[in-house]
């Protein structure tokens, strides 16, 4: 299957090139390089609009447009330059409203996420050029996998809340739309490197034909960073390429594109105790990861503690003008991910692997030092079709996507301190997963009267899993689940001036559990298997907009039907452990402000989100043991705590940034972020929870616009500008022991203290 796709991709793409008919005008190049330049200003002149429209008709059926009643921002590639410091995504769009990153190397380099409004992105729907992104089986992007992606975008788009339809796993926190590149009108070449704190470097090279005569354009783009991260074994060395092939014509794009990422990194998923970071002999940099004692007793850490990834994304997408009013868009893509952890595992019982006790020079062994390896390799076809008509009063939008999804997840030993006869790289476990969607949606916005418009979405989705096999616990994973979703949206849109506007909305989302949370109730390890969620957003917003003064409220309240939220704990390779709860609901106001300051040149823009995020009548699950001396296993016991904080969900996130350009080649910006207190579990314990915190970080670019060489940038990036010791995120767990007492282990993930980045970039 995996060729035929494959073929499949590249016939369509170069039969379509061998039928193209002549040359094209040049005009399709100048008004291509009109499109990419007014992307990011939003002004564009008459003759350009249709090539705009055109181009932007591969994302419509995944964004919001002006009058569309959610809560969303958008990402221009200028802003995107300006907080590209080497870091990922979650990074650059931390000033965005209700986001919250964090990173587990301490400098957002190597593994790093985000929540919006208190979800975590297992909720979060991404799409590449309305592809989906998010692995079927975790349902979240891991943007290491995908590293200096932000250099090949040409926007982003964040919804909030349910937001309308996508493409892929459900959204139930936000979505967020990415569009690389488009073409420029000139050939052209850009290089650039990037130097930091603890050894962080980065570079990459870009050129590009220009759109041909013939209509045809090539771009390319290799990135490379490395590092050796805040926090010990933080390594990073990461390789990106992507290659785009696009033809032109008065009424087509086609585009083929081609997406690479190798990651490596140092394991960093198991955090610092708060004793360790307050020992000299560990502190804020340490890690676990790897350590293990000699037989002399000598404390050692394994050198090949990794995580490692391969990730290849083929992408062919049309989007094609069909008469003034009719467009049309389609695509197919193929993903290809290979990847594993190894880590080294300190005297673990042979019976865990599902081999026998080990005679070796007359001496039994029970227990043994292994080096385990879990690897994974999937396959992720998918193909989605859109329509959209405009015509008058009425604007419809159809689409439709089919995906399946291939997994494979299986563990070897590449190394057994005590083997007698255990063959090289046994394998201990394997088990399969086949993950398939259909989904349709049909949406609608009508201008009723010049003021006001309505807005209407239905969503229709199909999901079928099974998984088989063993689980390397050695226990048998098998279980066929299906899940049908219907989702409806409505709202109104309320032009009150030319300035002035107002919006309500209401969404329902569904969502069906990961793979993560369904194993254990296969297992019979849950006390109350997982359950798909469910979700009615209320959304009600005021814009306002004119002189460059921008000012926007958003109330809203989610209110949750078996929501799944983090119970704190991780398994022992990092991923998060979910569980449902009956009632809850994330409330909150969302307030944005930007304001030009003297003569244009000074601009402040700020963001502040109030909210209260609660779990009504929740009851905690904790594992009890007989004793802490001898940790068996007894079963489980309850708690009744009543309402309770809704964990990782800060009541207050707020970003301010003040943005100096006294001349256009020259500017410099201060961000602020502040973060209130978070708790670790469901249960409000202040001993389980992180600090607020507030970080700054100052940038500064000057660009010599005509050199010899030709246009040189210069940046300068100061991540945490005042030397702040905070943490971002960490876990927890409690176990309970049959006298009534009990213990808390909680982890913590420290950021950086102050580093800086240079970076020098030239093109021509």
């Amino acid at each position: 299957m995996k060729k035929a796709f494959l073929w499949l991709t590249i016939t369509l793409a170069f039969g379509y090139q061998a039928g193209a008919q002549g040359a094209q005008r040049k005009e399709i190049a100048q008004r291509a390089q009109q499109m990419q330049v007014t992307s990011d200003t939003q002004e564009a002149p008459a003759d350009s609009l249709e090539f705009i429209q055109l181009e932007e008709v591969i994302v419509s059926g995944t964004r919001a447009g002006l009058q569309t009643p959610v809560s969303y921002t958008n990402i221009t590639s200028s802003d995107i330059k300006k907080q590209n410091a080497g870091r990922n995504i979650p990074a650059i769009l931390q000033t965005t409203p209700s986001l919250v990153s964090f990173t587990e190397d301490g400098l957002g380099v190597g593994n790093t996420y985000f929540r919006i409004r208190g979800t975590d992105a297992t909720r979060i729907n991404v799409t590449l050029n309305g592809m989906p992104l998010n692995n079927p089986e975790s349902q979240e992007v891991y943007w290491v996998n995908l590293p200096d992606l932000s250099n090949s975008l040409q926007s982003i788009q964040i919804q909030r809340g349910v937001g309308t339809s996508t493409n892929g796993s459900g959204a139930f926190g936000a979505s967020i739309s990415l569009k690389s590149g488009g073409a420029r009108s000139e050939a052209y070449g850009e290089a650039s490197t990037a130097v930091g704190s603890y050894g962080t470097f980065s570079s990459s090279i870009a050129a590009g034909t220009g759109i041909l005569q013939n209509g045809l354009s090539f771009d390319a783009r290799f990135s490379r960073v490395l590092g050796e991260g805040y926090v010990r074994n933080g390594t990073v060395n990461h390789s990106n390429l992507y290659a785009v092939m696009s033809h032109y014509s008065d009424s087509q794009i086609l585009r083929l594109s081609y997406l690479k990422g190798i990651q490596h990194t140092g394991i960093t998923w198991e955090g610092v105790s708060e004793e360790q970071m307050q020992d000299e002999e560990y502190g804020r940099r340490y890690n676990p990861a790897g350590e293990y004692e000699d037989d002399t007793g000598n404390r050692l850490y394994y050198g090949n503690e990794t995580d490692n990834y391969y990730s290849d994304i083929l992408q062919l997408t049309l989007s094609r003008e069909l008469t003034s009013y009719l467009s049309f868009n389609a695509g197919i893509s193929y993903n290809y991910g290979y990847g594993y952890y190894e880590n080294y595992r300190e005297d673990n019982n042979f019976t865990d692997f599902g081999l026998e006790p080990q005679t070796m020079e007359g001496e039994t062994y029970d227990s043994s030092d292994f080096i385990r390896r879990k690897l994974m390799e999937n396959d992720f076809y998918v193909a989605n079709v859109g329509v959209g008509y405009s015509r008058n009063a009425l604007k419809l939008n159809f689409g439709g996507l089919y995906s399946f999804y291939d997994g494979d997840h299986y563990g070897r030993l590449p190394w057994i301190k005590h083997s007698q006869n255990i063959p090289a790289d046994y394998e201990w476990y394997r088990n399969l997963g086949r993950k398939s969607e259909v989904s349709l949606f049909t949406k609608a916005e009508y201008q009723l009267t010049e003021q006001l418009s309505l807005f209407g979405d239905l969503q229709y989705r199909n999901v079928g899993y099974r998984f088989s096999g063993m689980d390397d616990d050695l226990m048998d994973l098998t279980g066929d689940f299906n899940y049908n979703f219907f989702n409806p949206k409505a709202g109104l849109f309320y032009q009150l001036n030319e300035a002035t506007s107002l919006y309500a909305s209401a969404a329902v989302g569904q969502r069906e559990p990961l793979r993560a949370d369904l194993k254990d109730g296969i297992k019979g390890g849950a006390v109350n298997p997982i359950r798909a969620e469910r979700m009615i957003d209320y959304e009600l917003g005021y814009r306002y907009n004119k002189n460059s003064l921008l000012l926007g409220a958003n109330i809203y309240y989610m209110d949750y039907d078996n929501q799944m939220v983090q119970t704190g704990k991780l398994t022992d390779i990092g991923y998060k452990l979910m569980e449902n709860v009956r009632e809850s609901y994330r409330a909150g106001i969302e307030l944005e402000l930007a304001v030009p300051l003297w003569q244009d040149k000074l601009r402040l823009d700020a963001n502040t989100t109030f909210s209260r995020n609660r779990i009504s009548n929740y009851t905690a699950w904790f594992d009890q043991y007989d004793h802490p001396d001898n940790y068996a296993w007894v079963g489980q016991i309850s708690k009744e705590y009543g309402t309770t904080n809704i964990s990782f969900s800060p009541d207050v996130v707020s970003a301010v940034s003040l943005t100096w350009q006294p001349v256009t080649p020259f500017y410099m910006n201060l961000l602020g972020k502040y973060v209130s207190k978070q708790f670790l579990d469901n249960t409000s314990d202040e001993a389980k929870s992180i600090d607020a915190y507030f970080v700054s970080n100052l940038s500064a670019g000057y660009t010599f616009r005509k050199t010899k060489l030709g246009e040189i940038s210069l940046q300068l990036f100061v991540n945490n500008l005042f030397d702040s010791e905070y943490v971002a995120n960490g876990w927890a767990a409690t176990d309970t022991f049959a006298d009534g007492s009990s213990i808390n282990w909680i982890g913590y993930y420290p950021q950086a203290t102050r580093n800086i980045m240079t970076r020098y970039t030239i093109s021509f």
